[in-house]
C-alpha cells in the first residue's frame, strides 16, 4: 500500500454502540467491551462523543495499514475504507446502536452471550456442539483463563493497551469477558441517550447482543426514539422466538420500526437448530411470515437473515430456503459466518446467492465494502 494511505472503518468516526451495561464501544465488532470510550451511566453521551477516548480510537484505527485494529487487538472486517493517514475529522453522529439488554433466550454457538450470561460453561460445549465444538470452545477457554493468570501475575502487561502488543500478542493476552458485561438499561437512561444523540442520527440500531423483544420497555423506547428522531430508519433484529402479537400489533400500527431482521440460519429444524441452541424453526419462522403479512404497505419491512455456516451451506438447503421466502413473498439475505463452524465453501461455489447477500458483506474469501 502507498505510504501515507491507511483503512478505516466507518464507526470510529460516524457510529456509537452502547452496551446494555452502559459501556459504549464503536461498533458490533467490539461486543467484549475491549475499548470502552465512557459509560452513560456517568457521562452523557455528548461528552463521551466528543472526549479523549474516541480521538485516541480513531488514532488507533488510523495507526495500522491493514485490517487489524489496534484499539481492540483484533482484525476487523469492518475496517476497508481507503483513507488518508491524519484524517481525523469527527464530523456528525450519524448511526446509533443501542442494546437494551443482553438477556437472550438463546445459547448459540459462537454468540458471546455464551459468555456474557454466565450459565454456560465449557461442560455444555460437547452437548450442544459435539466433539469439535468442544475442542475449539475448550481451547478458547483455556487460553482466556491463562491470559487472566498472566496479566494478574505481570501487571505491566495487563497496563499495555492492545496498540503496544500486535495482533499475536493481543490475541493471546485477551481474558475473560468481565461478568459486567451483562445487564439491562434502564428506560430513562435509554431514553436520555436518544435525546443527546440528537437530530443527526440517521439510523437507530436497537440491538446488538441480546433479544430485544426481551426488554420489557421495548414500545416505550420506540416511541421515545421516533418523537425525537422522527426522519431516522430505526431497526431491530431478532431471533424470532420473542415476538408476541400485542407487541408486533402495536408496532405496524403506529410504524415503530422501519425494519426488522429475522435471524433465522437453516431452512429446517436440523440445520438450524445445530447452532441456534435452545430455538425452534417452526415457531420463527411462523412469527416471521406472520409479522410479514402484517406489514404488508405500511413500510415496514421484514426480512429473513440466514448466516451460512457448514451444515446449512448444501445448495438444496440454499435453495429450500429460497424458496420458502419466495413462497411467502419474504425478503431472504445471506450472509457468511466469520467463526467456529463457518462454511468453507468457496465464493465460485455460491456466487448464485449474490443477488441475496446482505448489502456490504462479501462471498468467503473476499473483502467486505463501504465500512460495514
Amino acid at each position: 500500500m502507498e505510504t501515507g494511505k491507511r483503512v478505516r472503518c466507518r464507526h470510529a468516526f460516524e457510529y456509537l454502540c452502547v452496551h446494555a451495561n452502559g459501556d459504549v464501544v464503536c461498533s458490533i465488532v467490539d461486543g467484549r467491551g475491549d475499548f470502552v470510550l465512557g459509560n452513560v451511566g456517568e457521562q452523557c453521551l455528548t461528552d463521551i462523543r466528543t472526549g479523549p477516548r474516541v480521538r485516541r480510537l480513531q488514532q488507533l484505527v488510523l495507526s495500522t495499514h491493514d485490517d487489524f485494529c489496534a484499539a481492540i487487538g483484533k482484525r476487523c472486517p469492518l475496517k476497508n475504507v481507503p483513507c488518508q493517514g491524519g484524517d481525523t475529522s469527527l464530523g456528525s453522529l450519524r448511526f446509533l446502536a443501542i442494546e437494551p439488554t443482553t438477556a437472550c433466550d438463546l445459547r448459540c454457538l459462537a454468540c458471546p452471550v455464551r459468555d456474557i450470561a454466565g450459565d454456560v460453561t465449557w461442560r455444555d460445549a460437547h452437548k450442544d456442539g459435539g466433539i469439535r465444538f468442544l475442542a475449539w470452545d475448550g481451547l478458547r477457554r483455556t487460553k482466556q483463563h491463562a491470559a487472566d493468570v498472566v496479566r494478574r501475575a505481570i501487571p505491566v502487561l495487563a497496563a499495555a493497551p492492545p496498540a503496544r502488543r500486535g495482533p499475536r500478542a493481543a490475541m493471546l493476552l485477551r481474558g475473560r469477558i468481565p461478568r459486567s458485561r451483562a445487564g439491562t438499561l434502564p428506560i430513562d437512561v435509554l431514553k436520555r441517550i436518544v435525546t443527546e444523540a440528537g437530530p443527526s442520527v440517521e439510523r437507530v440500531d436497537l440491538f446488538n447482543y441480546g433479544e430485544p423483544f426481551l426488554y420489557a420497555d421495548l414500545l416505550d423506547a420506540l416511541r421515545h426514539i421516533r418523537r425525537v428522531m422522527p426522519h431516522a430508519i430505526v431497526a431491530v433484529s431478532t431471533n424470532g422466538l420473542q415476538i408476541r402479537e400485542p407487541i408486533e400489533d402495536a408496532i405496524v400500527a403506529e410504524r415503530l420500526l422501519d425494519c426488522v431482521v429475522f435471524s433465522i440460519d437453516g431452512c429446517d429444524e436440523r440445520s438450524y437448530g445445530r447452532y441456534h441452541i435452545r430455538g425452534a424453526f417452526d415457531v420463527a419462522f411462523a412469527n416471521l411470515a406472520r409479522l410479514h403479512r402484517k406489514a404488508k404497505a405500511t413500510g415496514l419491512d421484514v426480512i429473513w437473515q440466514y448466516v451460512v455456516f457448514r451444515w446449512n451451506d448444501r445448495d438444496d438447503q440454499l435453495a429450500r430456503a429460497i424458496e420458502m421466502a419466495e413462497a411467502q413473498g419474504i425478503p431472504i439475505m445471506f450472509d457468511f459466518a466469520r467463526t467456529w463452524g463457518r462454511s468453507r465453501r468457496s465464493a465460485d461455489e455460491v456466487r448464485h446467492l449474490t443477488p441475496h447477500l446482505r448489502p456490504f458483506t462479501a462471498l468467503p474469501g473476499e473483502p467486505r465494502q463501504g465500512g460495514w
